[in-house]
C-alpha cells in the first residue's frame, strides 16, 4: 500500500533505469538544525540548497530532478551509503546521511 506508493510518486530512480546521477559532497548541519547540502551534477556544477531537519530523501530527489530540469527521476550518490532506491523515499536526511542534529 502505502509504500508503494511514496516510492512511485518519488524521484529516486529504479536500478537499470536511464536517469542523471548527482553527487551529494556534503551535509552540514545549520546552527538553526537546517541542512545545508550541496550536490554535484556528472558535468561537474555543484549547487547548494538548505532543507529542514525532517527533509526526506524524497525531497532531495526532487530538488535534484528541478535542478536537471528534464528528467522526473534522479539516480542520488550518497559517498559512504550508496545509492537510495525508491524504496528509501521516506528515510529522512540526516538518518541517511548521519547528520547529528542539535538536540533541542
Amino acid at each position: 500500500g502505502r509504500v508503494i506508493r511514496e516510492a512511485a510518486a518519488s524521484h529516486l530512480a529504479l536500478a537499470g533505469s536511464h536517469a542523471p546521477v548527482f553527487t551529494v559532497q556534503d551535509v552540514v548541519v545549520q546552527e538553526s538544525g537546517t541542512l545545508e547540502v550541496v550536490a554535484h551534477n556528472l558535468a561537474g556544477d555543484s549547487k547548494t540548497e538548505v532543507f529542514s531537519a525532517q527533509a526526506t530523501l524524497a525531497d532531495l530527489a526532487g530538488w535534484l530532478a528541478e535542478w536537471h530540469g528534464r528528467s522526473r527521476t534522479v539516480f542520488v550518490d550518497l559517498p559512504g551509503r550508496g545509492a537510495p532506491t525508491p524504496f528509501d523515499c521516506s528515510n529522512t536526511l540526516a538518518e541517511w546521511t548521519g547528520a547529528v542534529l542539535p538536540l533541542r
